[in-house]
């Protein structure tokens, strides 16, 4: 039976075996690793995975897949290396899926959710330990400042980009062109790894979690408008921190930031 990718879903199938060695390598798999794979989609990564050693929970939301994917691995499923469970990822509690098991998610993620499965993993209690993802370069770019620093322009900030930089550190590993997908999207896409993943900014600076995103989202309320406006703040802040006063939300880094939450929060 030919089943085709659901463009509802976001589904672009990876065909690249360049690519899918690539996230392998950028996951550092050991024998007996706990991976999270969202969306295996006809199970290319989810092979590549189980070759490198790791159990793996695959979660896929598309139930025509299921039974593919199923047929495909019975002998990984029989093994207990594989495990596949038809669920939305957005809509699943993590812990009750690995436990306090420590983990990787490895997956290639639908663009039109990248954002929330940022969120969702990056601010769960129980994080995943590395994440590599495949998702629009552009995205990607945005979050290292890959194309700036290529270009030498100054790196300029996102709420994004600094969302992930305050619980990991992201690296920029691969273009992964558009005609390695069926379908092809409309766009390159990019491995991402963020490594190093935990909560120690927040708990060795003694910040407030919830306080300091509000802070950020606040500061990039009105991107034409200064930090100082928006923030409705002095200029004295700014400058006790060494911050230029005439600084927008996007040219701050992690670190003036941290320097100016930890003055006004």
């Amino acid at each position: 039976m030919t089943i085709n990718a659901k463009k509802s879903l976001g589904q672009n199938w990876l065909n690249s075996e360049q690519a899918l060695n690539k996230i392998i390598t950028a996951g550092q798999i050991n024998p007996g690793d706990l991976v999270l794979e969202i969306g295996p989609g006809k199970g290319a990564l989810t092979k590549k995975l189980i070759d490198a050693g790791a159990n793996i929970i695959a979660i896929e939301k598309d139930n025509r897949l299921i039974s593919l994917l199923e047929e495909k691995f019975a002998t990984e499923i029989a093994e207990q290396k594989l495990k596949i469970i038809e669920a939305d990822i957005l809509e699943t509690d993590i812990k009750n899926i690995v436990g306090n098991q420590e983990y990787k998610l490895i997956a290639n993620i639908p663009y039109y959710i990248t954002g929330q499965i940022f969120k969702k993993f990056l601010q769960e209690n129980l994080q995943p330990i590395l994440m590599v993802v495949l998702i629009q370069k552009e995205v990607a770019e945005r979050i290292t400042g890959n194309l700036l620093v290529s270009s030498k322009k100054p790196i300029k900030e996102s709420i994004l980009s600094l969302s992930i930089k305050v619980y990991g550190e992201p690296k920029y590993i691969s273009t992964v062109k558009k005609g390695s997908f069926t379908p092809a999207p409309k766009v390159d896409s990019a491995i991402l790894l963020i490594d190093n993943i935990s909560k120690d900014f927040f708990v060795k600076n003694n910040i407030n979690e919830n306080k300091f995103f509000n802070l950020i989202k606040k500061g990039f309320g009105s991107k034409r408008k200064l930090l100082k406006s928006n923030l409705e703040i002095s200029e004295e802040v700014l400058t006790v921190k060494k911050i230029n006063p005439l600084a927008r939300a996007e040219d701050l880094s992690l670190k003036d930031w941290k320097n100016i939450s930890q003055n006004i929060l």
